[in-house]
């Protein structure tokens, strides 16, 4: 059981990162969240830890099966997941593609059992929703009480709330110009907005309707 690595960063892909420890190459699958803010952040040659989830993805009938690892930046957002992918049909892809908001974010809204957040997560909708507050509710408040936000640099400061919702439509197969239709769209309806995380809410709210 592979559970943490740390390592050099060797480069960053579209929905993972590679990661380079004594000579050998990790491929980790990461959140939109964590991808954009190690994008953001680091830069190749650069050390990184990841807090690790290893699983097998295929068919077991089939003798197909591949070896995988997931990785998170903070150990606590591991276990999250772990809790997170007991809800039956959801599987470590799915649940992993869903992850657009902050794991408080999610926790919150399990918690709260507030259906309309977690069906705009991508991949999830009404029933998953359902599916998810029937079997986690109670058993995420020391997520839902993590700390709001996290101390933050200079550079990611810097870094506009606006190319990360990109980054994250990009992600979920939207052509850059529908995504950018999108954005402007919900920027009109909403000036408010300043946040990456309230951006996509906002898009996934109106085309949900």
């Amino acid at each position: 059981m592979i559970t943490k690595i740390s390592g050099k960063l060797d480069s960053i892909k579209s929905d993972s990162i590679i990661v380079e420890n004594g000579g050998f190459y990790y491929q980790i699958f990461v959140a939109n969240n964590i991808l954009n803010k190690i994008r953001n952040t680091k830069k190749s040659g650069d050390d990184i830890t990841l807090y690790t989830l290893y699983y097998f993805e295929g068919n077991v009938g089939k003798g197909n099966q591949i070896p995988r690892l997931i990785g998170f930046l903070e150990e606590l957002d591991r276990e999250f997941f772990e809790h997170y992918i007991t809800v039956r049909g959801l599987g470590e892809k799915k649940a992993l593609r869903s992850l657009i908001l902050p794991i408080r974010s999610i926790a919150l809204a399990i918690e709260n059992e507030d259906k309309q957040t977690l069906r705009e997560l991508p991949g999830i909708g009404s029933r998953m929703a359902d599916k998810i507050i029937a079997e986690l509710k109670g058993k995420l408040v020391k997520f839902a009480l993590m700390k709001k936000t996290e101390s933050i640099s200079k550079d990611e400061k810097m870094y506009d709330f606006k190319d990360e919702a990109m980054e994250v439509l990009l992600q979920l197969d939207y052509r850059r110009v529908e995504a950018e239709n999108l954005i402007s769209s919900a920027l009109k309806r909403n000036n408010k907005i300043n946040t990456a995380e309230d951006l996509i809410k906002e898009i996934f709210k109106q085309r949900n309707k």
